[in-house]
């Protein structure tokens, strides 16, 4: 029997049915079980809050940037959240804390802390921005364990300009060096 050749008996095309179902049955069977492995290694990821960014402009410029850094801030936080999380090494937890009042600089480290053991998280991280001059920002980063309160990562990084491109360049760079943290 060849398989198309409008020949095949009855019970030839159901054998042939049931087999296909089989197959496609196993294929989803397959597929479910990775989704499952996926959600239990992402449930086991370590829990981490992200506070807001603190942020401050003595550079002395002329034109006032404040929303551009503003948004550019939120922008910032977003994509630290999305990038640490898809690494599938962390998950993230939301802090209690209302709009544009929840970094170092609002409520302080300790209150940022007992709000991220109260969001379950096992990590905070916690960060401000300086802009010092038009080309050139420092931007501290400290990830603090929230059961011992002591700090497991920092870093003090600097970057140059102050556009979309180089936010977006120094978030990138951030990432990688958390992530590489992490490994060792």
């Amino acid at each position: 029997m060849r398989y198309g050749s409008g020949k095949e008996s009855p019970l030839a095309m159901t054998k042939l049915i049931k087999l296909a179902s089989l197959g496609l049955a196993l294929v989803a069977a397959a597929a479910l079980c990775g989704k499952a492995q996926q959600s239990q290694a992402q449930s086991e990821a370590p829990a981490l809050a992200i506070a807001e960014i603190q942020y401050s402009d003595t550079s002395g410029e002329v034109i006032d940037q404040s929303a551009d850094h503003f948004r550019r801030l939120r922008e910032f936080e977003a994509a630290l959240r999305t990038d640490l999380a898809a690494s599938g090494k962390v998950r993230n937890v939301a802090l209690d804390c209302p709009p544009n009042a929840c970094s170092v600089g609002d409520i302080g480290a300790d209150r940022l802390l007992d709000k991220a053991q109260a969001a379950g998280a096992a990590y905070l991280l916690i960060s401000s921005f300086h802009k010092m001059s038009t080309l050139v920002q420092w931007a501290k980063f400290d990830i603090v364990d929230v059961k011992t309160r002591k700090v497991v990562f920092n870093r003090l990084v600097t970057f140059r300009g102050d556009n979309d491109k180089a936010w977006r360049h120094a978030e990138s760079f951030v990432v990688r060096e958390i992530l590489d943290h992490e490994e060792r």
